[in-house]
């Protein structure tokens, strides 16, 4: 198959570079890098909010439950990620998450938890000490 230098003209995942050319986003590890790249497949520019980190959607990309885990856990840790609805062990509840360089969207065919509000200012914890965020992390930091 030949490359074609011609713009695609489909979807495409982007971190953007005011958020790639900072020091928090140059001390995220291999693994979680790689997470913000295999959401942002799920994002379609009006779902954020409505992403979901579940093993299930995403062994197809390689992911082994702990490690996905592991860098989930760590992105809502540093700010790249924030929960908009906590998942249940029951099919149908999945834990939801947001980037944070992005406002929240309106929720479609779901809904947030209670203290998530859609909002078009980005949150962006990624670049704000811990003691500022309004929604904080419920795991434990690894």
């Amino acid at each position: 198959m030949s490359f074609d230098r011609k713009r695609s003209k489909g979807r495409f995942s982007g971190i953007p570079h005011s958020v790639q050319n900072t020091e928090h986003y140059a001390r995220l590890g291999s693994s979680e890098v790689k997470l913000l790249i295999d959401l942002m497949l799920q994002y379609n520019g009006r779902n954020n909010g409505m992403m979901s980190p579940c093993h299930a959607l995403l062994r197809k990309q390689g992911w082994a439950k702990s490690s996905l885990y592991r860098a989930y856990s760590r992105l809502e840790h540093a700010g790249f990620l924030v929960v908009t609805r906590r998942g249940l062990k029951i099919r149908g509840m999945a834990t939801l998450v947001a980037i944070t360089w992005n406002g929240i969207d309106e929720p479609i065919k779901v809904s947030f938890d209670e203290e998530i509000k859609p909002h078009p200012a980005p949150l962006n914890y990624w670049c704000k000490p811990k003691s500022t965020w309004k929604h904080k992390p419920k795991l434990k930091e690894n």
